[in-house]
């Protein structure tokens, strides 16, 4: 009688697996979106694009929690950004809005697309220089946020999706703030030390809180708060260092 040793078999699973798998899922949500978008069903495209932005917000926190970063990671995040927050808020407004405009509607829609590969280019050389506590720029999630709630909440609000030029002008500002100068304050947050210490933990819980309960009203109100912010922020610093005549 001839016996085989069976040997055990160990599956290693590293642990930048992951904050990987979170990217990959963020990446099925972009696609779903884009989809959901192609087949006339918007406001859903609307959603999974919030919800790519929403692991958008986790897999960096997970990498660096369990100390899994790496400049594969890095790279495969930006390349989701692209279709997250590019490609696929730019089908649902091309789609939404735009498509009868003709080759003006394929340049809108194009936008959001060139500035977002752009914005990410731009993060990554620059995120070897010394770490600041500001985007140089509207980044890219908060971008798509900005977009992709906007359908949600003027679906909500009015039972329709507005006026494409209104649309126009959404799209034409987060595309040109993304690629701007203007400085936005890095998400930071969200710790249980930081909840407990810091004094800006109370306005980050209502914001929270709010989302939960009206999320298709918050979601909208808050970025447009954040971008109207930076924006206005930066005119004002060039209103202050403007010479006086």
């Amino acid at each position: 009688m001839t016996g085989k040793r069976e040997f055990p078999i160990h599956i290693h699973i590293s642990k930048s697996a992951i904050p990987g798998a979170i990217t990959g899922f963020s990446i099925f949500a972009g696609y779903i979106a884009i989809v959901q978008g192609l087949e006339g069903e918007y406001t859903a495209a609307a959603w999974f694009i919030l919800l790519a932005c929403l692991l958008d917000l986790c897999d960096g926190r997970v990498a660096r929690a369990i100390h899994a970063t790496s400049d594969f990671g890095i790279q495969f995040d930006s390349l989701a950004d692209v279709i997250n927050y590019g490609i696929a808020p730019s089908l649902l407004f091309y789609k939404l809005y735009f498509q009868d405009w003709g080759f003006a509607g394929i340049a809108l829609g194009f936008l959001p697309v060139v500035c977002a590969a752009i914005r990410l280019a731009r993060f990554n050389v620059e995120s070897d220089d010394e770490p600041t506590v500001v985007f140089k720029g509207l980044p890219t999630t908060a971008a798509a946020v900005f977009l992709a709630s906007y359908v949600v909440f003027i679906h909500a609000i009015y039972g329709h999706f507005g006026a494409p030029i209104s649309a126009a002008l959404l799209v034409t500002l987060a595309a040109l703030l993304m690629v701007s100068p203007v400085r936005y304050e890095k998400n930071t947050f969200i710790s249980p030390r930081w909840l407990l210490k810091d004094r800006r933990a109370v306005p980050v819980v209502v914001v929270f809180t709010s989302v939960v309960l009206f999320p298709t009203i918050a979601f909208f109100l808050w970025s447009l708060l954040y971008v109207s912010f930076g924006l206005g922020r930066g005119l004002l610093m060039i209103v202050k260092e403007t010479p006086d005549a």
